[in-house]
């Protein structure tokens, strides 16, 4: 053994082995996969690949003096990289504490409390969370915890993060960024940022990688791995087939799942699983959350709840909601209950990604059971697969999975989607950075247009041709529901404290007025079905957005109850609406019919998005007395 005189004593010591080891020229380092999907594989990794990331990493999160909390294991390489060498490159402040500091017996949390009083004493600007981790946070200010107001970044990765969390995440004042990366790629390849958090996404590519789709996967080149330890015929590779589907847009990277967790059921339906677990994980419910279907005709789920307290009515209730979210063959008939996945018992890595197979191999019995012979006939809303595709549209993408026109309509969107979430003031409004002014700007411009939503379901009633009835018959039903909506928003306003007269007689912004000439010039001039792009933009958007801006509007202008009739009813409300809508779309079959109402879809993206790229607080209306 060898000592280093310092201020500090540093010891060295050289390492032996009987056998002989073989690695790559170059090799600084050492880590090893996760071992989700397989045997843990030893990923060396050169000196300058990790202080690229770490350089990347600087670049884009810009922080002016860092004080990170260490709260994953040092052996973890996000960690590692991003929560050691980033902030010493930065000349900042790094906090390690012991595992019973941390909460931790090894790797697994033990004492959620004793974390939640490490995060208040150190007061931190960025820790680092696996999903597991982020979901306890969440749960913590639910029930009154408050994050310290020194915490202006926290990065997740390890597995991916459903929307819905994030945005709660957000709404609760956890300034949380979802990233991508793997050991092979050294670790970060992709992150949001304060400047572009793009929430469904896993980010923007950091540069030090380069990254494009292969048949739907992704795959990295550049600044990766030198090669596996002991496996010579892999040393120097030039790209990495990361396993990951997705893809990529303007260098943001959408993740769909991973290529060998695709499953088929016994109607020969290709389920991603990921896609069911995100909107699952959404609800707020569970820690982790399995779903199951191979070779099997329904989906069964395997839940490990976030707090005892969470009941079967309550996982039942989830589910109901959940499944009108989904088509028929996706939807969860069954679960059951389990301890939560650890690295203890062999069923979650350090990054907190499930070993998927292992998971389902250990709870064989529990499936087996959920799927007896009376329940494995096929449920009556699960159509055959012939009955199915004649229903509506099927496309297959990337030759993965099968999908309805509606899943279509979601696919070729998503983009649009995404360029509209970037909107300053949206960005702003999850981050805090907002005043009330914001606010009524905001209402004033959404009752400009929520004025015209009867008028316009009136003019494309007018318009469908006779073998359209059952979609004017649909339309109707929208008047009854909409009628009035316009009211609740000066009524918000008013609450406000703000003249709603003079709203109600205030003129439009021009991308509000612009937004509505469309619609109107679509709806006479092109067909009707125009409209329907509008209306899967604005209730898409308002169950994605709606209750969490309004929570977090809430809490930071301490505004009354009755200044949010219009977001609080539309984030419940068009979840109902949105069901109703998706079987309304699937019974349209004409391909040139879909990619009329994909077309308005992606304009009414736009359009809305201008409404808030334009709002300022100058929005004229005097105070009331």
């Amino acid at each position: 053994m060898f000592a280093i005189a310092s201020d500090y004593d540093i010891y060295a010591s050289a390492l032996t082995s009987e056998n002989s080891v073989q690695m790559p020229n170059g090799t600084n380092k050492i880590t090893f996969t996760s071992g989700s999907t397989g045997a843990p594989k030893g990923v060396c990794l050169s000196t300058d690949s990790q202080w690229k990331v770490a350089e990347s990493l600087n670049r884009v999160i810009e922080q002016d003096d860092v004080n990170h909390l260490c709260l994953l294991p040092l052996s973890t390489l996000l960690e590692n990289i991003a929560g050691i060498y980033a902030p010493l490159l930065h000349g900042g402040t790094i906090e390690l504490a012991s595992s019973k500091e941390r909460g931790f017996e090894g790797s697994r949390l033990t004492n959620p409390q004793a974390m939640l009083t490490l995060i208040q004493k150190a007061q931190p600007t960025s820790i680092i969370l696996v999903p597991d981790l982020l979901m306890v946070l969440l749960h913590a200010c639910s029930q009154g915890w408050v994050p310290p107001s020194t915490l202006s970044f926290i990065a997740v990765g390890g597995a991916h993060v459903s929307p819905a969390l994030l945005a709660q995440a957000h709404a609760q004042g956890l300034p949380v960024y979802e990233g991508y990366g793997l050991s092979e790629a050294v670790s970060v390849s992709t992150l949001n940022t304060p400047k572009a958090n793009m929430i469904g996404s896993a980010g923007k590519a950091l540069g030090h990688n380069q990254m494009h789709i292969d048949n739907g996967e992704v795959v990295v080149t550049d600044n990766h791995f030198l090669g596996y330890l002991n496996q010579p015929d892999s040393f120097y590779p030039k790209q990495v087939r990361t396993g990951d589907l997705g893809s990529i847009d303007n260098g943001v990277l959408t993740l769909t799942g991973r290529k060998k967790n695709i499953m088929v059921n016994s109607f020969g339906r290709n389920v991603s699983p990921e896609w069911i677990e995100s909107l699952l994980l959404g609800t707020g419910l569970f820690r982790q959350a399995i779903v199951y279907c191979e070779a099997k005709p329904y989906c069964v789920a395997l839940f490990a709840p976030i707090s005892p307290a969470i009941g079967c009515d309550d996982i039942q209730r989830a589910i109901e909601a959940v499944n009108q979210q989904l088509p028929d063959y996706a939807q969860v008939n069954g679960f059951k209950v389990i301890e939560p996945c650890t690295t203890e018992n062999g069923l979650l890595t350090e990054t907190g990604k499930i070993k998927r197979a292992d998971t389902l191999q250990h709870y064989d019995n529990l499936l087996a059971a959920l799927y007896s012979p009376q329940k494995e006939a096929a449920p009556k809303e699960i159509a055959p697969i012939e009955k199915v595709q004649n229903e509506s549209t099927q496309q297959i993408i990337n030759g993965d999975a099968t999908m309805s026109f509606y899943q279509q309509l979601q696919s070729s969107t998503e983009q649009a989607r995404q360029t509209f979430l970037q909107a300053p003031i949206i960005q702003r409004c999850f981050s805090g950075d907002f005043e009330l002014n914001d606010y009524i700007a905001f209402l004033q411009q959404a009752y400009h247009h929520v004025k015209y939503t009867v008028p316009l379901l009136m003019a494309t009633g007018a318009k469908l041709e006779e073998s359209k009835e059952w979609l004017r018959e649909a339309v109707g039903e929208y008047i009854e529901e909409e009628m009035g909506h316009q009211e609740w928003i000066l009524n918000d306003l008013a609450a406000c404290g703000v003249d709603k007269e003079q709203a109600r007689a205030s003129s439009p912004a021009p991308a509000t007025e612009l937004m509505v000439a469309y619609a109107f010039d679509a709806i006479a001039r092109k067909n009707p079905l125009y409209f329907f792009g509008m209306v899967f933009v604005l209730e898409g958007t308002s169950i994605a957005l709606a209750d969490a801006a309004a929570k977090q509007i809430k809490d930071k202008l301490t505004l009354p109850k009755a200044a949010f009739s219009y977001l609080t009813s539309h984030g419940a409300l068009d979840q109902e609406h949105i069901v109703f809508f998706e079987g309304l779309m699937n019974k349209i079959t004409d391909p040139a019919e879909q990619q009329m109402i994909i077309h308005s879809a992606n304009m009414f993206y736009r359009l809305y998005g201008d409404i808030f790229r334009e709002l300022t607080t100058e929005h004229g209306l005097a105070k009331v007395a």
